[in-house]
C-alpha cells in the first residue's frame, strides 16, 4: 500500500486545492461522508479519504484498495492505492465516462472519448499546466491514457466479491462501475467447486478441512447443489453430519435434501436423528417421511426448498 501522494496534499493546501479543482479529489468533502451509510458486504473496514462535486465518495479499504461510490448507487475499485487512484483522476480527469472502455476498444476510440471529456472539463477549467504541476509534485509517473483506462478496467473487475458496497440500512448491493464481469455468485462458488472437487477425489485433507469450516462447508454444498453427481452420497452425508452441528440453517435444509433427492431409504435414520438435534431444525426439516415409506417417498424431505 502506497499513500506517498495522499500525505503530500494533506500537508500542502495549494496542492490539495489543484487535486479537488479541476480532478474532483477534494480532501475537504470527507469529513462530511457519503451520501448514504454504507457498509462493505466483507465487513472490512471503509476510510473516506475524499469526495467530489457530483456527491461522489474515495474510500480506502484495508489493504489499501481506493474504492469511489457514486451518489447514484454505483460503486468499484479505481486503485490498488491511493497513488494509482491519484494517478488516475489526475491523469485521466474524466475517468468516470471512460468505465466502460477497455484496450479491446481501440487507441483511436479510446483517445477520442478522452479528447471529448477533457476538452468539455476545459470550457470551465484549465487542466493541463495543472495536470503537470500535482504530477511533479506527487512524483506521479506521467502515463498514456490508454495505459491508464487499461489500470482503470483492471481495477473496476478486481471489486467483487471482497469490495461489494451496500447500504448499511437495507443492506443493498451498490451497482459495479464499468464493465460487467462474470456474475458474483460465480465468482464465490469458485471456491467451493474447488473443494467438491477435492472431496470427490477422496482427498483425506479436504474431507475434514472442507467439513470443519462453516464458510468452506456451505459453499461446497452450494455447489455440489448446482452440479449433481452419482458419487456423491457419501460426501453429502458427511457434510449435512458436520452442518448439523450449527443447528438449523438453510445450507442443513439444503444437504438435507441432497441425500434424500437420493431415495435410499437407508438414510431415514440419518435424517430423523439431524432432524431432532434441537427444536429448530425439528421445525426446520419437518414433513419428514418416517421410517418404512417407500423409497421415492424419501426425496420428499425439505419439500419446498429450492433445488
Amino acid at each position: 500500500m502506497t499513500d506517498h501522494a495522499l500525505r503530500l496534499l494533506r500537508q500542502d493546501h495549494r496542492l490539495a486545492e489543484l487535486a479537488a479543482l479541476p480532478f474532483g479529489f477534494d480532501l475537504d468533502r470527507a469529513a462530511h461522508g457519503h451520501v448514504e451509510e454504507v457498509r462493505l458486504a466483507s465487513g472490512g473496514p471503509l476510510e473516506t479519504v475524499a469526495g467530489d462535486d457530483t456527491g461522489g465518495t474515495y474510500f480506502v479499504c484495508a489493504d489499501g484498495s481506493v474504492l469511489y461510490a457514486d451518489s447514484e448507487g454505483a460503486a468499484g475499485i479505481i486503485g490498488s492505492s491511493v497513488d494509482e487512484a491519484l494517478e488516475l483522476v489526475i491523469g485521466l480527469p474524466g475517468w468516470r465516462g471512460c468505465t466502460r472502455l477497455s484496450s479491446d476498444d481501440g487507441e483511436e476510440k479510446i483517445l477520442a472519448c478522452v479528447a471529448e471529456t477533457e476538452d468539455e472539463i476545459r470550457e470551465y477549467h484549465g487542466i493541463d499546466e495543472e495536470r503537470a504541476e500535482l504530477r511533479a509534485a506527487l512524483g506521479l509517473p506521467e502515463r498514456s491514457s490508454v495505459e491508464l483506462v487499461g489500470r482503470l478496467r483492471a481495477a473496476l473487475l478486481s471489486t467483487e466479491p471482497d469490495f461489494v458496497l451496500l447500504n448499511a440500512d437495507e443492506g443493498c448491493a451498490y451497482d459495479r462501475l464499468g464493465p460487467a464481469g462474470p456474475s458474483l455468485w460465480e465468482t464465490v462458488l469458485a471456491a467451493g467447486r474447488a473443494d467438491l472437487a477435492g472431496l470427490r477425489e477422496g482427498d483425506h485433507t479436504a474431507w475434514r478441512e472442507v467439513a470443519e469450516d462453516p464458510v468452506r462447508r456451505r459453499i461446497a454444498l452450494r455447489a455440489a447443489q448446482f452440479d449433481r453427481a452419482e458419487g456423491d452420497l457419501e460426501l453429502l452425508r458427511h457434510l449435512l453430519r458436520h452442518e448439523a452441528r450449527s443447528s438449523m440453517t438453510d445450507e442443513l435444509r439444503l444437504a438435507a435434501v441432497l441425500v434424500g433427492l437420493r431415495g435410499d431409504t437407508g438414510d431415514l435414520p440419518l435424517l430423523h436423528e439431524i432432524r431432532e438435534t434441537d427444536f429448530d431444525t425439528a421445525c426446520g426439516l419437518g414433513g419428514m417421511p418416517e421410517s418404512g415409506c417407500e423409497r421415492g417417498r424419501v426425496a420428499t424431505v425439505g419439500r419446498g426448498s429450492s433445488t
